[in-house]
């Protein structure tokens, strides 16, 4: 089983988070002291301490995210977006490591299906070039890059790109080509 440990949440997203945290809080605080119906203010906590568990989710699980592998499935273990694909499906040999600072062709354009906030991009998105990847990124000039179709990628901020990379190329020349 190959495993490579994806970067980890740096202090502008975490703050990010907490801000998120803090104001979902206080505005539930808000309603919750607010002359409403009592229907109202239910209503309120069923749908706010839900989501606010969602981010707090979110959050704990962006501290161990990896990516996963064997001679069958390749595993995205990332918060909300866990990903099970077939090796066949995913093309080792053209990983790479991409700077999305000096590639602006492959930054997020559009978030599709995620979460998009200062410092952390997780979910699917639409690139500047067309293509949709996978998104879990931390540090935009550490990315990992790996084709799972003709239009398609998971894309993975990780904390020592040359390594991770050294280990998907000899993960390619052990496994049968891309479908």
């Amino acid at each position: 089983m190959n495993a490579i440990e994806l970067a980890s949440l740096e202090s502008g997203a975490i703050n990010s988070f907490i801000a998120l945290l803090v104001g979902l809080l206080g505005l539930t605080v808000f309603i919750f002291f607010k002359p409403i119906p009592s229907n109202a203010k239910y209503l309120t906590l069923g749908v706010m301490l839900p989501l606010m568990g969602l981010f707090v989710l979110t959050f704990y699980q962006s501290f161990s995210s990896t990516i996963c592998w064997d001679d069958k499935q390749l595993r995205v273990n990332i918060p909300l977006y866990s990903h099970t694909i077939e090796v066949n499906q995913v093309d080792f040999a053209q990983a790479r490591v991409v700077n999305l600072l000096k590639e602006p062709e492959y930054a997020a354009k559009w978030r599709t299906n995620g979460l998009g906030i200062p410092g952390y991009s997780l979910g699917w998105f639409s690139l500047n070039n067309g293509d949709k990847a996978l998104l879990s990124v931390t540090d935009p000039t550490q990315v990992i890059m790996l084709p799972i179709s003709q239009d398609k990628m998971i894309m993975v901020s990780v904390i020592d790109a040359d390594k991770a990379l050294a280990q998907l190329h000899a993960s390619a020349l052990a496994l049968e080509p891309i479908d």
